[in-house]
């Protein structure tokens, strides 16, 4: 039996939510939105998907096949604007296998402008989940580089991306805490492996790092636990130090309910925190909370080690 840990609201009562409602397709849903701060603006990437979740957990759809599109939105005074498609170019056939496009984009910032990664599967008949580096190639267009799973033939998904100036990193695994870097040009990956975190082995990406002060990154993660009703999905807020090793996090957190919620993105604002996250595949929500009552709320964890080149 999980026990049912407190809501973001009551652990943090400062925090304000704000439902996100771009324009979509006639029966489209809005969902897990990751948000990225890049030269002083903020903007939003908001999944929208064909089908709906029912409360047995199966998915419903007219279409022969899953569809995913994104939506960009900036944020403007703490509201957001009017949505804009973002285009996604591949320069690939897809494949046959029904599930198609760009799911779960997380925005990230780079020297060259906003990138992402995101999970694609109709890259062959398998539908493997692949990770696809999406490059600047113009105003709200990527460009798609496929990307190398450090274990192949593994299903790869929820890579947490870190900005950086040089090639991309994201978070691979949180425990261990394995940080893989991407080639930009050929997709290649290379592994960073920094031993036990502390955080527990069913720990799994959600958000992009957050750069806080002194060399320390902000991150958002979650565990999916199963409960008699299907899954549930608990949050933690996580700290790397400058030492490149898991430092801080909050206990287990629910964001509205018990049940499927999800993290994609986080971005600080001036002293504010920005949280995105979607709600059972069919909603998607702003979160605001301010950032020093976040960091002043963390704990350090017990277990810290290094494994050394």
């Amino acid at each position: 039996m999980v026990p049912v840990p407190p809501l973001l609201a009551q652990w943090a009562p400062s925090v304000s939510l704000q439902p996100l409602t771009p324009p979509v397709q006639p029966g489209w849903s809005r969902f897990n939105p990751s948000v990225v701060r890049h030269e002083g603006t903020t903007t939003i990437a908001v999944r929208s998907a064909n089908y709906r979740l029912t409360e047995a957990g199966r998915y419903e759809m007219e279409d022969s096949a899953i569809r995913s599109q994104t939506v960009l939105v900036d944020l403007v005074d703490g509201r957001a604007t009017h949505g804009r498609p973002l285009a996604i170019e591949s320069g690939r056939t897809p494949s046959a296998y029904p599930v198609h496009g760009w799911e779960d984009v997380r925005l990230f910032s780079t020297d060259r402008g906003v990138a992402a990664l995101a999970t694609v599967r109709d890259v062959d008949e398998s539908g493997l989940c692949r990770i696809a580096l999406l490059l600047p190639a113009g105003d709200d267009r990527l460009c798609e580089v496929l990307v190398a799973s450090p274990r192949p033939g593994r299903h790869e998904k929820n890579w947490a991306p870190w900005s950086t100036s040089g090639a991309p990193r994201a978070v691979y695994s949180w425990d261990p805490l394995r940080i893989v870097t991407i080639d930009p040009t050929t997709g290649a990956t290379s592994l960073d492996d920094r031993g036990s975190s502390g955080l527990g082995p069913a720990t799994r990406g959600g958000s992009g790092g957050v750069e806080l002060d002194h060399g320390e990154w902000l991150f958002v993660v979650h565990e999916v636990h199963p409960t008699a009703t299907g899954r549930a999905y608990l949050h933690r807020f996580v700290t790397i130090g400058a030492d490149g090793l898991v430092a801080r996090a909050s206990p287990r957190l629910r964001l509205t309910g018990f049940g499927i919620e999800y993290v994609a993105g986080a971005a600080r604002e001036h002293d504010d925190l920005l949280v995105t996250f979607g709600v059972g595949d069919r909603d998607a929500w702003l979160a605001r909370l301010p950032l020093e009552g976040v960091l002043d709320r963390l704990q350090p964890l017990a277990t810290r080690t290094a494994v050394l080149a």
